[in-house]
C-alpha cells in the first residue's frame, strides 16, 4: 500500500468525510470489518468497489445525506 498524499482526496476519503462517521462506525453501519475500511481510507487510490458503493449510498440515505455515484469516483 502506498503512502497517502494528504492533499489528494480519494473517493473513500471524500465519502468518509461527507458521511462523518469514524471508520469503526462506518464499518458497523455498512456491515463490513473495521480493518477493511481503515485499509480503504489509507490506500493511495482509494477506489470504491461496486458493492461498497451500494452500501455507502444506503448508509448515507439512512442518515439523510445526499450521496451520488459521481462522488465515489476519482477526480480527473
Amino acid at each position: 500500500m502506498k503512502e497517502l498524499d494528504e492533499d489528494k482526496k480519494t473517493p473513500w476519503r471524500k465519502v468518509h468525510e461527507k458521511i462523518d462517521l469514524s471508520p469503526a462506525e462506518l464499518a458497523r453501519a455498512m456491515g463490513r470489518h473495521r480493518s477493511k475500511i481503515s485499509r480503504a481510507l489509507g490506500d493511495s487510490e482509494g477506489l470504491i468497489g461496486g458493492r461498497d458503493q451500494l452500501l455507502l449510498m444506503r448508509v448515507a440515505r439512512e442518515r439523510g445525506i445526499e450521496l451520488e455515484a459521481h462522488e465515489m469516483v476519482p477526480e480527473r
